[in-house]
C-alpha cells in the first residue's frame, strides 16, 4: 500500500474504533484500535526518523488505550433518579463517555481566518508535521482561549478544530462539573480527563470558561474546583500534542489569572463581531435553505447588519421566514420570503451587542 493509502486505512479504522469506543463495543473497538497501530506502524516504516519517531509513538499510545479496555461489552442501563452525590458523578461519566468527532469542519465557520490559523499551528499542524516542529525545537501542548462577545461562533470554531484534528471533542458545561456535594465536582473534573486520556487524540472544551475558573479567593469551594481543573490541566497538557485544551467566554476579566499561564491557556484569541465579508457569508449561506420570490438583496442586509453577531444573523432571518410562514398558513400555497419580508425584519431585529461591551473587549484585547 502507499503511504496515503495507508493513511485512509488508518483514519478510516481509527474512527471506527473511537465510535465503538464510546458506544461501549470494548471488543470491536479493540480490534479496529490494534488495527489502526499497525497501518500507522507500517506509516512510520516509510517516514523519516523525526516523523518515524512521532508515529511509533502514537502507535503504541494506541496499543495503550485497546490494551486497557474490559474485555466485556458496557452494559445498557437506565438513568438512575438523583438522590445521592454518587449519581451526579455517573451522570457525568455517561456525558463525556459519549462524546465524538464533531462533523463541523473550519469551511462551516465564516470569517475568523487568523483564528483558524492559530489553531492550526497550536493544535492541528503539531500532529500532521511532527517532524517539522521537531527539526524547529517548537514545543507543542497548552491551550487556546476564545474570547469575545456572545454569538460571534466561538463553539462553532472549537467543534470545527476538533473535526479538522481527528480529536475526540469534549464539551464541558459549569453544569456538567458543578456538585453542591462537597468533592464532588472534583471526582467529575476527575472522570472527564481520564475519559480525555482514553482517546489519542482529544480537545476537551470548557464552554463558558468563567463559570468554572472564577477568581479565586471568596468562595472555598470554587477555590477546590479551580485546583483540580489546574492541576489536571498540567497532567494533560503535558502528557502529549494529541491531547488539547480550548476554552470560550464571553467575560475573560472573571477568569482566574492562574488559568492564563504558559501551558494553560496562555493563548488567546479574539473573536470579534463578522466582518462585512462573514455576514455576507452567512446570509447567503442561510438563504440557500430558503424558499424566495424575487431576488434578495443582500449587500442592502449586509450593510444595514454592521454591527450583528452571527446569532443575530440567524435570528434575522427566522424573523424573516415567519412572515412567509403566515401567508402560507392562511391562503394554504407556501410563499417565498421576499425583499419586503427582509426590510421588514431588518427593522425589528437590532445588534445583540452594545458598544459598552464592544469598548470594555477593546480595552480587554488591548491590555
Amino acid at each position: 500500500m502507499t503511504e496515503d493509502s495507508l493513511q485512509l486505512a488508518f483514519d478510516t479504522v481509527y474512527k471506527a474504533a473511537q465510535s465503538e469506543h464510546n458506544a461501549g463495543q470494548y471488543g470491536k473497538a479493540k480490534r479496529d484500535y490494534y488495527k489502526a497501530a499497525e497501518y500507522m506502524t507500517q506509516l512510520a516504516s516509510l517516514s523519516g526518523d523525526r516523523l518515524k519517531a512521532a508515529r511509533v509513538d502514537r502507535a503504541k499510545r494506541i496499543l495503550a488505550i485497546a490494551d486497557s479496555l474490559p474485555q466485556a461489552e458496557r452494559p445498557k442501563q437506565p438513568k438512575p433518579k438523583r438522590t445521592a452525590p454518587s449519581d451526579k458523578a455517573s451522570d457525568a461519566e455517561t456525558t463525556f463517555a459519549a462524546a465524538a468527532i464533531p462533523d463541523v469542519t473550519f469551511a462551516d465557520v465564516m470569517g475568523l481566518d487568523a483564528a483558524k490559523d492559530a489553531i492550526r499551528i497550536k493544535m492541528i499542524y503539531p500532529m500532521s508535521h511532527a517532524d517539522v516542529y521537531a527539526a524547529l525545537g517548537k514545543s507543542s501542548g497548552g491551550g487556546i482561549l476564545l474570547y469575545g462577545p456572545p454569538g460571534t461562533g466561538k463553539t462553532l470554531l472549537a467543534k470545527a478544530a476538533a473535526h479538522e484534528a481527528g480529536a475526540t471533542f469534549y464539551a464541558v458545561k459549569c453544569s456538567d462539573i458543578v456538585s453542591k456535594w462537597v468533592g464532588e465536582s472534583e471526582k467529575n473534573i476527575a472522570a472527564l480527563f481520564d475519559a480525555a486520556r482514553s482517546n489519542d487524540r482529544a480537545i476537551i472544551f470548557f464552554d463558558e470558561l468563567d463559570s468554572l475558573f472564577m477568581k479565586r479567593g471568596s468562595d472555598v469551594h470554587n477555590d477546590r474546583r479551580v485546583n483540580e481543573l489546574l492541576q489536571q490541566i498540567d497532567g494533560f497538557s503535558s502528557k502529549s500534542s494529541g491531547l488539547m485544551i480550548l476554552g470560550a467566554t464571553n467575560n475573560p476579566w472573571a477568569v482566574d489569572s492562574a488559568a492564563m499561564r504558559p501551558g494553560r491557556f496562555s493563548q488567546k484569541i479574539y473573536i470579534p463581531l463578522p466582518d462585512d465579508a462573514a455576514r455576507r457569508a452567512m446570509l447567503k449561506a442561510r438563504l440557500a435553505k430558503v424558499k424566495t420570490d424575487g431576488n434578495i438583496d443582500i449587500e442592502y442586509a449586509v450593510t444595514l447588519t454592521d454591527g450583528y453577531s452571527g446569532a443575530d444573523i440567524a435570528e434575522l432571518i427566522d424573523r424573516a421566514t415567519d412572515l412567509p410562514l403566515k401567508r402560507s398558513l392562511g391562503t394554504g400555497t407556501v410563499s417565498g420570503l421576499t425583499q419586503t419580508d427582509m426590510e421588514a425584519a431588518l427593522a425589528s431585529i437590532k445588534p445583540s451587542v452594545d458598544a459598552a461591551t464592544l469598548r470594555r473587549f477593546a480595552e480587554y484585547e488591548n491590555d
